[in-house]
């Protein structure tokens, strides 16, 4: 079935199109009576408004862009769900896109976006994004910007993370509590920002705790692929902890470290505590109950998307602010 027009509704009506317009906008141009009998008769008709078009017209589509590396991530759900619920508020849409952790998929996900007439773009930048220089040019020209999750100093603008060194640091004073010294702390690629600065905070807070007195070894392993991560930790937990433990806990720096690393001592039939970043919801029906340090996505969704509404309705501010939110530590382990 073919779109109905504000033209066919003008012509069945027998009126003009602004007439058609103004009465469907509301305005006060246009008598009540006319206003009622246009609105009843687009809606038998089966009348919507084309909102890009009207955008368009308008110089605003009530649409925002976000770009995310992957959406099958818990964390990145429960972000996705706090941008949600703030643009729903705000009576804004949202079109989504993701990397994949590709730079170049990532510049084209913005090309994309920017085709669909967004009025501003959300986005965390993919692991390998070493150049911001494209979004400072889209900034240049007019398109508000807000970094969350993993943020920047190459852009100045308003920016939304999670406190990884608050994390890192609980996680080191609840081994610390247990009397858990000996810590094998899962890293990822040094290229990786996020999971680099959870091993610093962590080996920061335990210099500082426990100095002289804990041994912690990092072993970075390669996100990319599931299947050869698992074959990564596997090797090294069989080295590690199979044969001759040398360690009391393993520290993972990400939600899937987490669940992998769980899966891993299932399978090796390994039983050693497990602290953790990890929003997965399912992580405590899993065997090894790891303690989990939760990130508030929720938060961080619903924040992003409150700075970025503040850059569109005022495009020159300079005043620009990063916000860290606080982590919270769910117990999991039992001695």
């Amino acid at each position: 079935m073919r779109r109905t027009t504000i033209k066919q509704l003008a012509e069945e009506l027998q009126l003009s199109t602004s007439t058609i317009s103004r009465a469907l906008s509301d305005n006060y141009q246009i008598s009540q009576k006319t206003k009622e009998k246009v609105k009843r008769y687009a809606t038998e008709r089966r009348y919507t408004v084309n909102r890009y078009a009207k955008g368009l017209r308008e110089g605003k589509t009530k649409t925002i862009g976000v770009v995310i590396c992957a959406i099958d991530k818990p964390f990145m759900a429960q972000v996705l769900n706090g941008v949600y619920d703030s643009c729903n508020q705000e009576g804004y849409q949202f079109l989504v896109m993701q990397s994949k952790g590709s730079f170049t998929a990532e510049k084209e996900c913005v090309e994309r976006l920017l085709h669909n007439g967004i009025d501003g773009l959300l986005i965390s930048p993919s692991f390998n994004s070493f150049d911001l220089s494209y979004l400072a040019e889209q900034q240049a020209k007019g398109l508000p910007i807000v970094l969350f999750d993993r943020i920047s100093q190459q852009i100045k603008t308003h920016q939304v993370a999670v406190d990884n060194f608050l994390g890192a640091r609980t996680s080191v004073e609840y081994l610390l509590r247990k009397g858990m010294k000996k810590v094998l702390v899962i890293g990822c690629l040094d290229e990786v920002w996020l999971s680099r600065e959870r091993v610093d905070g962590f080996l920061n807070a335990m210099n500082e705790l426990a100095p002289n007195e804990h041994t912690c070894k990092v072993v970075n392993v390669d996100p990319t692929h599931k299947e050869q991560l698992m074959l990564q930790l596997e090797q090294i937990f069989i080295e590690s902890l199979k044969n001759d433990s040398q360690f009391d806990a393993i520290f993972a720096t990400t939600d899937t470290f987490t669940t992998t690393t769980i899966r891993c001592l299932n399978k090796l039939q390994i039983n050693i505590p497990l602290i953790g970043f990890c929003n997965s919801e399912l992580s405590d029906l899993l065997i090894g109950n790891p303690t989990r340090i939760v990130q508030p996505a929720y938060q961080v969704g619903m924040a992003a998307v409150k700075q970025l509404l503040e850059l569109i309705k005022d495009p020159n501010q300079t005043n620009f602010e990063t916000i860290y939110l606080p982590t919270k530590l769910e117990e999991g382990i039992t001695t």
